[in-house]
């Protein structure tokens, strides 16, 4: 889909150890600006999750990231926003919509250029039930500079706390060490207002939930994933080259700078 010079060049930016990698990373840079440069979508979808976090936040991206999240900000009809995200990614082959209750997602998938020929894949998901946010909503200014394509956008986000404060609640809610390292790196490359984060945490998490979890929950949550091969092993291959991580050594950072401060009964 793209020619090799272009992703050659890419690489400079992304850096990544496949090829692929840096393609599909290529393929989601023009996406986002193809969604946030159509006024209609800007004003209907914000941009969130470790793809947000890294590309806006972080830069330069210290880790490999492979999908868009985005969410609706208002309730409503979401036919017509995913009508017309068809429309502005129609150079993206072979599309796949699936629709669930709370999000829709669109994938694509398309070859790479560069041998051996493997699927890229995009998944581009809408959350559709977390119409609301903790700190407002920000306006960050994205460029996308090759041979390839060109072209700009201020992109719909949430401030750094907020999405750090997502990132708290996916730590707890899935088995992946990738939310931990974005804690981690957030903390080692910027200043963090940690009782934001926590106020984003929990008004996240009791959207969800009736009542966040205790701080003895979270620990034991912690206790057995850091025990788990396939939570702290998550990081391979995804790292910016010149970075390494080590789940043991990132834990008690995160421990004392967040698990620490939740409410609960302590031994």
């Amino acid at each position: 889909m793209i020619n090799r010079t272009a992703i050659q060049q890419w690489s400079e930016h992304a850096p990544w150890i496949d090829n692929a990698q840096i393609e599909q990373d290529l393929i989601i840079c023009r996406a986002l600006v193809s969604i946030f440069s159509d006024e209609f979508l800007a004003s209907q979808l914000a941009f969130r999750g470790g793809t947000a976090l890294h590309k806006l936040y972080l830069s330069p991206q210290p880790r490999y990231s492979e999908d868009i999240d985005l969410v609706q900000i208002t309730s409503g009809p979401i036919k017509p926003i995913m009508y017309r995200l068809g429309e502005v990614l129609d150079w993206l082959p072979d599309r796949v919509t699936k629709q669930k209750r709370y999000n829709n997602t669109m994938l694509f998938r398309v070859e790479s250029e560069i041998p051996p020929t493997v699927q890229i894949r995009l998944k581009v998901e809408i959350n559709c039930f977390e119409h609301f946010n903790v700190l407002g909503l920000t306006k960050i200014p994205f460029k996308v500079e090759n041979s390839w394509f060109t072209g700009e956008a201020e992109l719909t986000t949430y401030h750094f706390e907020e999405l750090l404060g997502t990132k708290l609640r996916a730590l707890y809610q899935r088995k992946k060490g990738r939310d931990l390292f974005d804690l981690y790196i957030a903390l080692q490359r910027k200043e963090v207002d940690v009782d934001k984060v926590l106020q984003c945490y929990k008004q996240y998490m009791e959207f969800v939930v009736d009542k966040a979890p205790s701080y003895k929950q979270f620990v034991n949550n912690m206790q057995e994933k850091m025990e788990d091969p396939e939570f702290t092993n998550d990081m391979q291959s995804l790292l910016r080259p010149g970075i390494t991580f080590n789940a043991s050594d990132a834990y008690p950072l995160i421990y004392e700078t967040f698990i620490d401060k939740m409410e609960g009964k302590r031994d």
